[in-house]
């Protein structure tokens, strides 16, 4: 079976976050993002695992050469869309194949999604349709596929998980949205060529999804390190600290006069002293000093320091501080 991992996104809405560090690398329960997908692949038979870039790809090939697998790197020189990159990133491939995106986290049996012989499309029911693919299904068979729909007549969204059985069939439908220039938000999507399969005779399944995680905003990384930490908290007891699991932290992280938790990831050589952080990701070296913190996220290298207050406050009053 082959694999293809589109990463070439630029995190736009995770900014300031993705100035500097690929969305996929970023951090989220003591690891990066696509430190989790990679993982969750073990016990797959991958003959072929391609890795589409985008900028900053040097670090994201640094990060994939610590895993066990034969990588081939493909540069998607410009943004042109999700079907786009899947058809760069399987260029040379032939058969079965597990396309998964590189900054969503999905709960799922990867050996059971690729154990048959139909495509599967991984779904979930949505409030908000309109942002995603969407499907209509028939007994959990596809009848239509469209991309962002102005008026949606199904919620059923596709996660960004696909299992094809027969990747040259995607590639020569890419190729032909592309040569007939069928775009939506000005880019070539994976959807659309889907919907050319279909219309053309091909069948597709669907497999609804209960925890899918995409990581594109502050608030969606957060969310998504609560739900890992549930699965992945790690801690060692050290010194006077008071520690509220569930939470990740590395044991290069100096921690003192702190109450760190519930849900808190720490990352390596991490420092925190006499503050309290919940509900938060602290990325490698960052230091946090006379602090309190919640859903926060501090980048790699980054310093926090907040400070004390004097008051006198005399009764039935009301002080609020920022």
């Amino acid at each position: 079976m082959n694999v293809v991992i589109p990463v070439a996104g630029e995190g736009t809405r995770l900014r300031p976050h993705t100035h500097s560090v690929p969305k996929s690398l970023l951090y989220v329960a003591g690891k990066p993002i696509l430190g989790h997908i990679l993982d969750s692949l073990e016990g797959l038979n991958i003959d072929n695992f391609a890795i589409v870039l985008g900028a900053r790809g040097e670090a994201i090939v640094d990060f994939c050469n610590t895993f066990p697998y034969d990588f081939k790197y493909v540069l998607q020189e410009k943004r042109l869309g999700l079907g786009h990159a899947v058809l760069v990133g399987a260029q040379a491939l032939e058969g079965p194949t597990l396309v998964l995106l590189g900054d969503t986290i999905i709960d799922v049996d990867y050996k059971k999604f690729c154990a048959g012989k139909a495509n599967m499309l991984a779904v979930k029911e949505v409030d908000d349709p309109q942002r995603f693919g969407v499907v209509e299904v028939r007994d959990d068979s596809v009848i239509s596929v469209v991309e962002k729909p102005k008026h949606p007549t199904s919620n059923l969204a596709i996660v960004g998980l696909y299992y094809f059985h027969d990747i040259s069939k995607v590639r020569g439908a890419v190729e032909y949205i592309m040569e007939k220039d069928i775009k939506t938000k000005n880019e070539y999507q994976l959807t659309d060529a889907l919907k050319y399969l279909l219309d053309s005779g091909e069948k597709f399944k669907i497999q609804r999804i209960e925890n899918w995680y995409d990581c594109g905003t502050v608030d969606a990384l957060i969310e998504t390190n609560r739900y890992l930490l549930k699965k992945t908290q790690y801690y060692k007891k050290r010194g006077d600290n008071i520690i509220l699991p569930p939470v990740f932290v590395a044991d290069s992280a100096k921690i003192s006069q702190a109450i760190i938790g519930p849900y808190v990831s720490i990352g390596d050589n991490v420092t925190v002293r006499n503050s309290i952080v919940r509900d938060s990701i602290l990325n490698r070296s960052a230091t946090v000093e006379n602090a309190l913190l919640t859903e926060s996220i501090i980048g790699e290298n980054a310093v926090v320091k907040g400070g004390y207050k004097r008051l006198n406050v005399s009764e039935s009053s009301l002080v609020e501080i920022p």
